[in-house]
């Protein structure tokens, strides 16, 4: 029992950063075949519309189960502070939010908060930051990568079963999910619960850094970039419409 209780606290291996090593490429690996599957079922005409939302309802179940378990597991064996269970970081944020907009199937918060979701996870696995930490494959780890996992999962499969097209028109709505993350991050985080961290990567060593510009100017000016472009090209014929709109505004002047 004494090795299981270890393996939940995260109290295995030798201490280090394994970031782009096995502990790191196997479970990606892995990851990447079931994100892979997931557009393959979300994209297969033979299975119907009601089965596919039975598929999504069930990943977004087992997302938010996913949530309390780990939080049980934190209080009751690694015992955690209650702090410790509040979602910091916008993806532990998103790991919520993102499997709710499932279940309720609401188009608002899909477009807030989805997309933003989707890069996040698909950054947390090229650059994990302080995931990896320890060579055995412990609980901290596992519950990073599940919770992780959701972002890349739910997105993927209702875009493949167009139940999910993000397109330029949603930018609005994708800055406001995102705001929502910074006032969390910066704010409640630091300033209501006391926390102290780099929870929105503001301050960090990320590869996004220019000497003499502020990391705030810095990484915002690239996530609206990815954003857009993101925007532009997940659907192309919205796109165009809204050029060509543009184009003709233009030609009215």
């Amino acid at each position: 029992m004494d090795v299981v209780k270890r393996w939940f606290i995260g109290d295995m291996g030798i201490p280090g950063d394994y970031s782009y090593q096995a502990i790191h490429f196997i479970p990606l690996a892995i990851v990447l075949v079931l994100v892979a599957i997931c557009a393959i079922l979300g994209a297969n005409r033979r299975i119907s519309d009601k089965d596919k939302r039975k598929i999504i309802i069930g990943i977004a179940a087992f997302q938010l189960a996913f949530e309390v378990f780990w939080r049980i597991i934190y209080l009751t064996v690694k015992k955690a502070p209650w702090v410790d269970l509040y979602p910091m970081y916008p993806c532990n944020l998103n790991g919520i939010l993102v499997p709710i907009a499932a279940l309720l199937n609401n188009k608002t918060m899909k477009k807030m908060f989805y997309l933003f979701g989707f890069i996040g996870g698909v950054l947390t696995f090229v650059m994990p930051d302080g995931i990896f930490s320890t060579s055995v494959f412990v609980f901290p780890i596992l519950k990073s990568v599940m919770q992780h996992t959701g972002l890349l999962f739910i997105p993927v499969f209702e875009y493949a079963a167009k139940t999910y097209i993000p397109n330029i028109k949603d930018f609005g709505w994708c800055f406001l999910g995102t705001a929502l993350h910074f006032i969390n991050a910066e704010v409640i985080d630091l300033h209501v619960l006391g926390l102290t961290g780099d929870f929105m990567f503001y301050r960090s060593g990320l590869p996004f850094v220019i000497p003499g510009v502020s990391q705030y100017i810095t990484l915002t000016v690239f996530g609206i970039i990815v954003v857009v472009l993101i925007l532009l090209v997940s659907d192309v014929k919205v796109t165009k419409e809204v050029f060509s709109n543009l184009k003709a505004k233009c030609k009215k002047k």
